[in-house]
């Protein structure tokens, strides 16, 4: 009885060994199964090849393929001189991508007259670029030459040939008299008005649009501005900014009865 109960005992001994050997191997060598020399193949770890990392340079990207926005890795404070305008955008914030311009890029939080210069590396545009699928290479077909006809022989003229006639001397051509220039017309006092709202109609300033001014004023005097005189017009327009809505000036610089140039009153900058 007792041999019967040792061959038993011997049996769930081995069988509690197969069961927890693989545990017990770990924690006693800090070895897992299949790490061993000579280990089966088949019951390796199989890790699996990085991804080949593509060299991805911005500047070469077309714009159509740069993505819109952007997320920044860090705080940017905007600022504007010219309408002394401020605006701090904490670090996770998303702003928009004007362009690449070398190993930076030229971003805005969207508010008219903000934009900012920061590296690439401050935002994600690599990874955006990285996710990107590969354009494919475009193979241009090479034509197929066609072989030229022979030509056919021509006949031989069995007439004696005529003797050729003496060139006649080409006339000259007449030089056509030069337009008179028109002498420029300088607007009236009365006309300064008009001049900038066609200007402003017909698209040439984008910082504002026709329906954002609030009032129209004729300067009191001409002035001279690098050795030319130009008349003045001066407008005053709304516009909504992050600390709400704000009322900015703009003066015209006008000749010719057309608006020259956008500038704003107090830096003389000009206003694209």
């Amino acid at each position: 009885m007792k041999f019967f109960l040792f061959l038993i005992g011997i049996a769930a001994a081995g069988i509690l060994g197969y069961s927890f050997e693989p545990q017990m191997r770990y924690s006693l060598t800090g070895k897992e199964l299949g790490t061993e020399a000579g280990s089966d193949p088949k019951t390796d770890t199989v890790k699996a090849d990085k991804p080949k990392q593509r060299n991805i340079d911005p500047s070469k990207f077309p714009k159509e393929r740069l993505p819109e926005k952007v997320t920044l890795r860090g705080d940017v404070e905007f600022s504007n001189t010219a309408t002394e305008l401020t605006m701090k955008v904490s670090a996770g914030s998303k702003v928009n991508l004007i362009r690449v311009d070398g190993s930076n890029v030229v971003i805005s939080p969207g508010v008219e007259g903000l934009e900012g210069i920061v590296p690439i590396a401050a935002t994600d545009l690599l990874e955006l670029l990285a996710a990107l699928p590969e354009e494919p290479a475009t193979i241009t077909p090479t034509p197929t030459q066609q072989p030229e006809p022979t030509p056919e022989p021509k006949p031989e003229p069995t007439t004696e040939p005529q003797p050729m006639p003496e060139p006649q001397p080409e006339p000259k051509p007449e030089t056509a008299p030069e337009p008179t220039p028109k002498p420029e017309v300088a607007a009236g006092p009365s006309d300064v008005v008009a001049v900038m709202k066609e200007s402003i109609q017909s698209g040439e300033i984008k910082e504002f649009k026709f329906d954002q001014v609030m009032d129209w004023q004729v300067g009191e005097a001409d002035e001279t501005i690098d050795g030319e005189t130009y008349q003045i017009g001066l407008l005053t327009y709304k516009a909504e900014t992050f600390v709400g809505v704000r009322t900015i000036q703009a003066k015209a610089l006008i000749k010719g009865g057309k608006v020259v140039r956008w500038l704003w009153p107090k830096s003389g900058m000009e206003i694209k």
